[in-house]
């Protein structure tokens, strides 16, 4: 068995395999061989593109990686998920499946939320002084990225980070819906009252952003969320009767040894 990891693009940081992934790696590296992806726009040293950010693009880029191999089965970690659906849609002959952990919540209401949190709450004045939002988030160009990337200061990587996130916000409709071959999908539920404070509340500029004002407002706003998430799921369900397992864990008590384990049923069933 061929096993490709695409990693997490976290813009921020060097790609490296991580001290908490490296127990799963060599759980799966018993199972089979394994290949790590990182994407061109995984680090914000790297010169990239606008176009390296496209689905489309990234896909043509994991299969011409590992075109020698026949077979591969896709394990997609957070941001990398949308990717790895949108190649395995591309690609059925060349999956054996997919697996996504976890498996973030991207439509047309978590998109609307984003652009009202960032500009009508002025979440992007929180975080940005000196750049306007119009021109480098709603109409960002390869000029005006080549030139954060070349500053590449604090506020300029966050603005990269913040680019990458609202174009797979913004691109929700590209997600595949309907899977064309074995897909397993672990969501992720905030139902961790300690974290769910913590980083809704406790982080001010995050709560002056989402307008909440104590700590049972940052609770109701992740149930209401939560809600939503089941909802999709029991809509992926119906549009998915043969192909699609969904699991669910609770934000902040991942445990990437669940891949592994779930990677045995591809091997032994």
């Amino acid at each position: 068995m061929n096993i490709v990891i695409l990693h997490i693009p976290t813009i921020y940081n060097e790609p490296i395999i991580s001290d908490d992934l490296k127990p799963m790696i060599k759980g799966l590296e018993k199972l089979g061989n394994v290949y790590n992806y990182w994407f061109k726009f995984s680090y914000y040293k790297n010169k990239f593109n606008l176009e390296d950010i496209d689905f489309e693009n990234v896909a043509i880029d994991i299969y011409n990686t590992f075109k020698k191999y026949k077979k591969l089965l896709v394990i997609a970690l957070n941001h990398a998920c949308p990717y790895g659906l949108y190649f395995a849609n591309k690609y059925p002959s060349k999956c054996l499946g997919i697996i996504c952990y976890p498996y973030r919540y991207y439509c047309k209401e978590s998109y609307e939320r984003r652009l009202w949190k960032l500009k009508d709450n002025k979440g992007w004045s929180l975080w940005v002084k000196n750049y306007s939002m119009d021109n480098y988030l709603l109409k960002i160009n390869n000029n005006r990225l080549q030139e954060l990337l070349d500053k590449a200061g604090e506020e300029e990587v966050t603005i990269i980070y913040l680019i990458l996130d609202f174009y797979l916000q913004k691109n929700w409709s590209l997600i595949p819906v309907v899977f064309k071959t074995k897909t397993v999908l672990y969501t992720r539920l905030d139902l961790d009252v300690k974290s769910i404070i913590k980083y809704n509340y406790n982080r001010k500029d995050v709560a002056e952003m989402k307008k909440i004002f104590n700590e049972n407002d940052a609770l109701q706003n992740s149930m209401i969320w939560n809600f939503d998430r089941v909802k999709f799921d029991a809509e992926l369900r119906e549009a998915n009767t043969k192909k699609l397992k969904i699991k669910y864990i609770v934000s902040g008590w991942e445990n990437y040894l669940d891949v592994v384990d779930e990677v045995k049923l591809f091997v032994f069933t």
